[in-house]
């Protein structure tokens, strides 16, 4: 949020920006109208949909679904194209139905007109008589495809057709053109595949009629040679063998019951049972009255039961054999009545199966002709379906609505796509602006600095531009309340160790820009000058900056051709070596030249104590260009040593490498020999309080 204000105004201007644009293009772009055309798709025929649920709905979607293809196919485009062409031609300059495709189709060759000129001769023989047609049809092709849009209403059987163009009336005849033309070549397919149809059908009529005949004399021929056997007989025959077998069944009951009296008979006499038990195994009343009569007889003469009249016994056992005589008797009947059944049931059958076997062929015979019968009239019903097909051909579809000329546009007012674009170009800003933010690694902040680079951020420098050396000098002197004048002086009132004194020695290098690290060494010391202190000005820049020259130039009373180095290597005294600046109460020695080994004089050279007791600030300046190992020993003479950040430019990686080389870095803070602060230098207060990051800027900004 702080980032998107700090650039409101950005934001809000490129949203104007954005809205006056769209709306200078909704009048440039001229107005749509899209015409519109319906269609309604036949329903399927019930024959095709019988015995399946919902099948005449998914026959219909699946039509539907193929002629939605079939009208934005490549090929029916072309067909169109072709007819509106062929139209304009018939019509003159006034039909104009593809003034779309031959304004691009003008252009396309215009281009390839002018690409001709560059292309070899041998190339162009070869390409070019069939380029231009083939690229204004593609053209035309290409303008055709973007502006038509088929679909189908909702889950209905009506498929509209539209055309989006800048003329309405040209708008309509297209999509008039699209649906006509489709439904032309349906019924041009649907005529051309009946009348190939309808000629297959009448070359096998003939065939199928003689089928027909020849099976008609097959089956005269077999009811002539076998008969006619008539289903009612075979119906009685079968009757009476189930009757048969029903009485066969009865016979064979009766026998099996006899056999069984005959058997228990037997088994009583042969175990002498008493002629009572076999009166009542034959179950015959004869011999049981008999056995009745001779025991009333017994009891009537005081004698027992078993003591019968001799003779009486002789008419009890004689009525006894002639009923085991005649149960014996009935069973030879039964036996011989089954056997005659069965050897006329077995008759019955054999009449049957005969009866059966020339039925059956005579059916088949019969199913034969009908199947043959039942395909020739499918076929001659066909043949009346196709020739009234055929004189009326129809294309399973028709049109429900023709496309009129709209009235209303179908883009939006001009005035409509102001706020889109607003919207559009304002959000995007702001997506660039938290982008560049984030994608940015340079530092703005304190918080970023010391974040980054692990030391502490002594204070921000506002951003004073191309200072020159007499204007920063007035500005630290002569105006007190600036923000510039306060920001160094609270820098340098920051460094004051325990003692409540300044450091002896200050080492102000370079993060970035080399510039910026000499207009800080100057400010410092024309600062401390001013607060009482004596200040040197240590210069090891050799390659001189520019800032320096204007201060010697300005206010140095006393030019000397003696360096840093005369003084290290201890053939220069030191007044010698350095050039007072009454005016600020500064002095100045200058820096080694060009050919001076600056490496060598740091790391032999002992004489800062002789710096130390003569002034009580050094300020030194360090090497500019890429960071050398003189810097790194610099650090061992300094009490504290500044590191120049430019804000918004620096990147993060780079001031980072310069302490990672000298060796700042990977120590602690109790064990560097000097303590070691990041200056934020060129702050821009303005857009620095915009960002809102609460730090020492915003109190720069406020008015004192």
């Amino acid at each position: 949020m702080g980032a998107i204000w700090g650039k409101k105004w950005l934001i809000f201007g490129m949203a104007i920006l954005g809205g006056i644009l769209a709306g200078f293009a909704g009048m440039a772009r001229a107005p749509l109208y899209e015409a519109t055309m319906q269609v309604i798709v036949d329903l399927p025929s019930s024959s095709a949909a019988a015995g399946r649920p919902n099948a005449t709905q998914d026959i219909l979607s699946a039509t539907v679904d193929g002629h939605l293809t079939e009208l934005s196919s490549e090929a029916h485009l072309r067909n169109v194209i072709a007819a509106l062409r062929k139209a304009d031609k018939q019509q003159g300059p006034a039909g104009s139905g593809l003034a779309w495709a031959d304004s691009d189709a003008g252009i396309a060759r215009k281009a390839l007109a002018w690409v001709s000129t560059l292309l070899p001769r041998a190339l162009l023989n070869r390409q070019g008589p069939t380029a231009a047609p083939e690229l204004a049809d593609a053209a035309a092709l290409k303008t055709l495809d973007a502006g038509l849009r088929v679909g189908q209403e909702l889950h209905s059987r009506i498929i509209s057709i539209g055309f989006t163009d800048t003329d309405p009336v040209r708008a309509a005849r297209i999509a008039n053109t699209v649906a006509a033309v489709y439904i032309d070549n349906l019924v041009r397919q649907n005529l051309a595949s009946d009348q190939s149809e309808l000629a297959s059908i009448v070359s096998r009529l003939p065939e199928m009629q003689g089928e027909l005949t020849r099976a008609t004399e097959r089956l005269q021929t077999y009811r002539s040679t076998n008969g006619a056997p008539d289903q009612g007989s075979a119906d009685v025959s079968a009757r009476e063998i189930a009757e048969l077998g029903r009485q066969i069944s009865l016979a064979k009951a009766d026998l099996a019951a006899v056999e069984t009296r005959v058997e228990h008979v037997q088994d009583l006499r042969k175990t002498d049972a008493p002629a009572a038990d076999l009166a009542a195994a034959i179950g015959s009343p004869g011999p049981g009255d008999l056995v009745a009569r001779a025991t009333d007889h017994a009891q009537v003469n005081g004698r027992p039961a078993t003591q019968t009249d001799p003779d009486l016994r002789r008419t009890i056992t004689g009525e006894i054999d002639g009923q085991i005589a005649r149960l014996d008797s009935e069973r030879r009947i039964y036996h011989a009545q089954i056997a005659s059944l069965e050897e006329r049931r077995e008759a019955l059958k054999a009449a049957a199966a005969d009866a059966v076997s020339r039925l059956s062929g005579l059916r088949a015979l019969e199913l034969q002709v009908d199947v043959i019968s039942q395909r020739y009239n499918e076929l001659l019903t066909r043949q009346q379906d196709l020739l009234q097909r055929i004189g009326s051909p129809a294309a399973g579809l028709a049109i429900l609505s023709q496309a009129w000329p709209p009235t209303r546009p179908q883009t939006l007012p001009p005035i409509f796509l102001v706020p889109p674009g607003m919207i559009v170009f304002g959000l995007a800003t702001a997506v660039f602006v938290l982008a560049r933010q984030r994608l940015d690694r340079t530092l703005r902040s304190e918080a970023e600095a010391e974040a980054a680079l692990g030391i502490p951020c002594a204070g921000l420098l506002p951003k004073t531009g191309r200072p020159r050396a007499r204007r920063l000098c007035d500005l630290l002197l002569g105006q007190h309340k600036a923000p510039y004048t306060r920001a160094v002086g609270s820098l340098l009132i920051s460094l004051v160790n325990a003692k409540s004194r300044l450091p002896g020695v200050i080492l102000v290098m370079s993060g970035g820009r080399s510039e910026d690290k000499t207009s800080l060494g100057w400010s410092l010391a024309v600062t401390a000058a001013r607060l009482g202190e004596r200040v040197l000005f240590l210069d090891f820049d050799q390659q001189g900056a520019r800032i320096t020259r204007e201060f010697r130039d300005e206010f140095s009373t006393s030019k000397t051709s003696c360096t840093v180095a005369h003084f290290l290597s201890g053939k220069r005294a030191l007044s010698e070596t350095t050039e007072d600046m009454p005016e600020m109460h500064v002095s100045y020695m200058p820096a080694p030249s060009i050919s001076d080994d600056v490496l060598h004089l740091v790391s032999t050279a002992d004489r800062m104590h002789q710096l130390r007791e003569t002034y009580t600030v050094v300020i030194i300046d360090g090497p500019s260009g890429p960071v050398g190992p003189e810097t790194r020993l610099l650090t061992r003479w300094a009490d504290a040593v500044l590191l120049t950040v430019r804000w918004g430019e620096t990147r993060r990686d780079t001031a980072r490498g310069v302490l990672e080389f000298i060796g700042l870095k990977e120590k602690l803070p109790w064990q560097l020999p000097a303590s070691v602060s990041s200056v934020l230098t060129q702050v821009n207060l303005k857009q620095h309080a915009s960002y809102r990051f609460g730090d020492r800027g915003d109190l720069l900004l406020a008015r004192p």
